[in-house]
């Protein structure tokens, strides 16, 4: 239909007398100003059903309405066609490289998702490790650790001699964690703090099934009289295997932050691309 429409105009203007021409000057419109010297020399325009309507053959040879317009100041559409800069940014802030690609920087799209899959992989890693351990280290508390040992040495006198004392996390569910190996409705902070404490602080030392005192020789938790004399082999084993595990849990939580930023640069770069490519210039400049 647009082809047609330019088929009457040009046809109206052909109609036109060359001396109303003159008078009016150069044609307002471009795309006429391209055409008339076609017209004016007598020749026909037909329109090729398989070239771009914007294509024509004239008595004198082919006429490309694009290009003359161009030349005649009918400069190219801006923004129509070319990526979106709001839409890029979009697309890389859910899935990072994802923007660039949409924008035609395939290179820079790969190095984004590249790092966006390294990142995640290792967060799986390193989480699924510092998980794995905490369950180990978990299960040898549970196994070597009876806390009511400690509450039965902390109602000792001797227990004051140790200058710093913590109270149990979950102590008013002790008697149901010794009887199922869980503890019922103690939050999952406490519960944290509870495996936590009785590796960390000395004056726990009391109810670890190993307890040595000085010398080396096994004692009963009742004659701990300083923490800082006793000590257990199993409790220093376990805080090892705590401190392994924190460490790969705080990897995880680092590269997972790193992954985030990853999305926001990747997004800020997709908008700039694009924006760039929408400016005219070459993708091969960008990479």
């Amino acid at each position: 239909m647009r082809g047609v429409s330019l088929i009457l105009v040009l046809a109206g203007v052909a109609a036109s007398s060359s001396a109303e021409a003159q008078v009016i000057g150069r044609p307002s419109s471009p795309l006429v100003a391209a055409a008339a010297p076609a017209l004016e020399g007598g020749g026909s325009i037909r329109l090729h059903p398989a070239l771009p309507s914007t294509r024509f053959s004239t008595g004198s040879g082919e006429l490309n309405l694009a290009e003359a317009g161009q030349a005649h100041g009918a400069g190219p559409s801006t923004g129509a066609g070319g990526p979106s800069p709001r839409r890029a940014f979009l697309y890389s802030a859910l899935v990072p490289g994802a923007g660039e690609y949409y924008a035609g920087a395939k290179r820079k799209a790969a190095l984004f998702f590249g790092l966006e899959i390294l990142a995640w992989s290792l967060y799986a890693t390193w989480d699924g490790k510092g998980n794995e351990i905490e369950e180990e280290f978990r299960a040898t508390a549970d196994e070597h650790f009876n806390p009511l040992d400690y509450l039965a040495w902390r109602e000792t006198n001797t227990s004051n001699k140790t200058p710093i004392t913590h109270d149990l996390p979950c102590e008013e569910y002790i008697e149901q964690y010794m009887a199922t190996g869980g503890f019922g409705d103690c939050s999952g902070i406490d519960v944290q703090q509870y495996y936590e404490l009785i590796g960390k602080y000395d004056q726990f030392v009391a109810g670890w099934s190993d307890l040595r005192d000085a010398t080396g020789n096994p004692t009963q938790p009742v004659q701990v009289d300083s923490a800082k004399n006793f000590d257990s082999d199993i409790r220093q084993a376990y805080e090892d295997r705590r401190d392994d595990s924190n460490r790969y849990l705080k990897r995880a939580i680092t590269v997972a932050g790193l992954a985030l930023i990853n999305h926001v640069f990747s997004a800020i770069d997709a908008a700039r691309t694009a924006s760039r490519v929408g400016a005219g210039q070459t993708i091969s400049r960008l990479l």
